[in-house]
């Protein structure tokens, strides 16, 4: 059991020899007549007092086994979901690594590169041209302000 559960218990027990002590002081407060009585009583105090904590025991005792057979059922539960999902994680890689994802070099990869389009690859001429119109735009713009700025 926790510690915080004994402290529980014990503060509980506390509470309740307590107030068993107060009917006992209630009870010794009546006529000198019940002093026979008041003796007898006492003693089915002390045993109601032991069945009493025996109880309160049991039932502390009853209530931390159901929640500890509670946490190992969420236990076993969270294991079990984990462990399907790492699962299906490791087959959607199996099925991503069969599926060509990836280059290699084995003659089933080469196939499949044929079968895709051709992309472009880098041409010097083309770089040179579209650098040159970037350049000759910025001078045009340029000019513009500068010319509306003189109108101006």
């Amino acid at each position: 059991m926790s510690s915080k559960l004994v402290k529980k218990l014990l503060n509980q027990t506390n509470t309740q020899l307590e107030s068993n002590d107060d009917t006992k002081h209630q009870s010794s407060s009546k006529s000198r007549k019940d002093a026979g009585s008041r003796s007898r009583t006492t003693v089915t105090h002390n045993i109601t007092k032991e069945e009493a904590i025996q109880g309160h025991i049991q039932s502390i005792l009853r209530l931390d086994s159901l929640v500890q057979e509670h946490t190992s059922t969420i236990a076993q539960k969270s294991f079990t979901r984990r462990s399907s999902d790492l699962k299906l994680q490791a087959k959607k890689q199996r099925r991503l690594k069969k599926s060509g994802g990836g280059a290699s070099n084995s003659r089933s990869s080469s196939s499949s590169f044929s079968k895709q389009r051709q992309q472009p690859t880098f041409n010097k001429d083309k770089e040179k041209r579209k650098k040159d119109e970037e350049y000759y735009s910025d001078i045009a713009r340029a000019l513009k302000k500068a010319k509306k700025r003189s109108k101006k």
